[in-house]
Formats: structure tokens, sequence, C-alpha cells
């Protein structure tokens, strides 16, 4: 029960703390679930397609080519997993009228993200045990997060401006998949054997945590951000009553 717990604990945490910060106009706890739900589905579809670009692409056991490295992070998983968790975001969360400020594009992508990240995060620590369950507490889940806060502040911006909800949509995308991709790439480095010549694993994992620390600065400034827009849509709204 302990790993289970483990694996589960930090996701629940994240969507606490986001729903702690929602405090204008809090969305109903069952839209909350239900995201959550979708998040842990999406992973199927993610790694079904993760599964078909490594068969047609190859994996990357053997391979030392730091472009395919690159590739295999930004694409065959920042696109997949990211692409995945925007799909559900905008087919389910997105066109309710619930969905009426625009935190609220950051607190439907975060329940999606932790949703994703938690059932992962199960299947890893049932494979590799507590050690990776503490681990990913501190680090891969807190990413997933980050990258959700990211694309749901710009999923946020959509809502409320129609006109250039395309280019929004695109940017938080992006965004997410870059920052996701970075993480990725430089973890997945470590398992190359021709840059651990040159670099060690120790660098690249610092790599990893500096592209973390970027996401994570720029996840706390969109809720600050948010928050003082969704207040502000709160009061005109109340004030128009």
């Amino acid at each position: 029960m302990l790993p289970l717990a483990l694996a589960i604990a930090p996701g629940l945490a994240i969507i606490l703390y986001i729903y702690r910060k929602d405090s204008y106009d809090r969305e109903p706890k069952k839209y909350l679930l239900i995201a959550f739900l979708l998040g842990m589905l999406s992973t199927i579809p993610a790694i079904v397609i993760e599964l078909s670009g490594n068969f047609i692409f190859g994996d990357m056991s053997g391979i030392s080519s730091i472009p395919f490295y690159a590739f295999h992070a930004f694409i065959i998983v920042g696109c997949t997993e990211e692409g995945c968790k925007f799909f559900m975001v905008r087919w389910y969360a997105y066109p309710k009228k619930v969905f009426d400020e625009p935190f609220d594009g950051i607190v439907y992508s975060v329940m999606v993200a932790m949703g994703f990240a938690t059932a992962e995060n199960i299947q890893y620590v049932n494979k590799f045990g507590i050690g990776t369950a503490v681990l990913r507490m501190f680090l891969s889940v807190p990413a997933h997060a980050s990258f959700g806060i990211i694309m749901g502040y710009y999923i946020g911006l959509a809502k409320f401006n129609r006109e250039k909800s395309i280019y929004y949509f695109i940017k938080g995308l992006v965004l997410a998949i870059f920052f996701h991709g970075s993480f990725d790439f430089f973890l997945f480095l470590q398992d190359n054997a021709q840059v651990k010549q040159y670099v060690s694993q120790g660098l690249l994992f610092a790599g990893a945590l500096v592209s973390f620390y970027f996401a994570v600065r720029l996840s706390l400034r969109s809720i600050r951000l948010h928050r003082e827009l969704s207040r502000i849509e709160f009061e005109k709204r109340n004030n128009q009553v």
C-alpha cells in the first residue's frame, strides 16, 4: 500500500494547492473529478502513439545519435503526451459554461495533467519501487503540473479572446511541449554512452533541473497573473448583477 500511496499523494497535493488558489468562483467538484479521470485515460492513446512511434522510428536502445534523442523527447514523447492532455481540456472543459474565468484554464489543465501523471506514476512505482516513487514525487509529477499550468494559462486566455484563440492554443501547446521535451531530453541523454564520454550524468541531470526550474517559475507567474485576471472578471460579473 505504501508504494501506491506515494504514487498518488503528489498529484493530490498539487490538485489541492491549485483548488485553493481558485478562490473566486470554484469549479464543481464532479467536473474536476471527470477531468482528472480523463487525464488518466489520456495515458492510453499516449502509450499507443509512443509505442507506434518507437516501432516506426526505432527506440533509443543502441542509438547514439543526439538528434534522435531530441526527436524522441520533443516529438514522440512531448508532442504525444501534451497533445493528449490538451485534447482532453479542449474537448471536455473548455466548452463548459462553468469555464467562466481565466484561471479555470489552469484548474482544468492541472486536473488533466495530474490524472495523467498519477496513472503514469502508478505504473512506474509498481515496476521500480519506492525509490522511484520518492524521486518522481519531487520531480516528474511537479514537472507535469508545471507543463499543465503553462498550457492552461493560454487556454484561459483563448477562452476570453476568441479572435486570438488559435494563436493562444498553439502557443500554450508549443510551450508545454518545449519544456516537457527539454526536461526529458537531458534525462534520456543519461543513457547515451557517447554523450557520457564528455558530459557526466550529474551535469545532464542538472540540465533537466534547469528546464524544470524555468517551467516552475513560468507556471507560478502564470498562476499569479490569472488569479488577478479572474479577480477582475469576478468583480465585473458581480457589479453587473
